[in-house]
């Protein structure tokens, strides 16, 4: 199993309810990207390390679902998109075996 973990920046004045909408758009993703076997999408807390800040964390079986996800629609259009939230030069991005 990969975990693929995803981190983006807000941009400065961005809404709540536009930080939300972006969230359920990535969460959406396991709807019709079935290499998706879980996904969780949420606003860091700052607790310790970065605070403005969405977390993706999303499982897929292998190297091919990880590719699969990369290359889907769903994933393609909310990466055309980011950049209506997100300060696209500064993601943070991983994969780790499980």
């Amino acid at each position: 199993m990969i975990r693929h973990i995803f981190m983006a920046t807000v941009k400065e004045g961005i809404s709540s309810k536009i930080v939300n909408r972006k969230m359920a758009e990535m969460r959406a993703m396991k709807d019709s990207v079935p290499e998706i076997r879980a996904i969780t999408v949420a606003k860091n807390l700052g607790l310790a390390g970065l605070g403005n800040v969405v977390t993706m964390m999303v499982d897929v079986a292998d190297k091919e679902g990880f590719d699969a996800l990369l290359a889907s629609p769903a994933h393609c259009e909310i990466a055309d998109k980011a950049g209506e939230a997100f300060c696209t030069d500064s993601f943070v991005m991983g994969q780790i075996e499980l």
